[in-house]
């Protein structure tokens, strides 16, 4: 947890709380931070979680598992090469994502679905309670009623590996073929 001291009249989404590379390789983990931070936010996370005010250029590059919420604004280029892993963004900017990803396919933008709120509400909650970060007022995805301003980006292959999750039986994954044989991944 990182965030101004207490009694600062600082912004979070106008301070730069830490510097690039923050989260590079992250296995495991989580970071609140109350303000902004550099470049290359998580590159190469494979599996922690991590909520901030706002990232410059370059953030979730190659990013394969964990979970960002970013609040305020991104840097160019967010998602480039990544290929696992969820991201919640505050009022996400499509033309700031990585195009080539989008474009390919390999990157959606989505709205977020009930779990996806869940989630999200959970982690602002605790943002709140470890930095007292003020800015969560702005965000509408605290409310129960309001429609949700954050988008979920994730690679087109987290969301197969979701669709089939539920799809899953309790004796196991869930053929969609009729037979005996092995059960069809399509």
């Amino acid at each position: 947890m990182i965030r101004p001291p207490r009694g600062a009249t600082i912004a979070p989404e106008q301070n730069v709380i830490a510097g690039n590379v923050i989260g590079y390789g992250a296995t495991s983990g989580s970071m609140f931070l109350s303000g902004v931070v550099g470049e290359r936010f998580l590159v190469r996370n494979s599996g922690a979680t991590a909520v901030v005010e706002g990232v410059g250029d370059h953030a979730l590059e190659y990013m394969t598992g964990g979970l960002a919420v970013i609040l305020g604004t991104t840097g160019r280029n967010l998602g480039a090469g990544m290929s696992g892993g969820v991201a919640y963004v505050h009022r996400l900017r499509p033309e700031l994502v990585n195009i080539q990803s989008l474009q390919g396919g390999e990157l959606l933008l989505e709205q977020l679905d009930r779990a996806d709120l869940e989630v999200l509400r959970s982690l602002l909650t605790e943002h709140a309670e470890r930095t007292s970060s003020p800015s969560l007022g702005a965000c509408s995805t605290t409310s129960r009623t309001s429609r949700p301003s954050s988008s979920r980006c994730c690679p087109a292959t987290t969301r197969r590996c979701s669709t089939l999750a539920r799809r899953r039986s309790p004796r196991g994954w869930t053929p969609t073929a009729k037979s005996s044989g092995p059960a069809s991944w399509r």
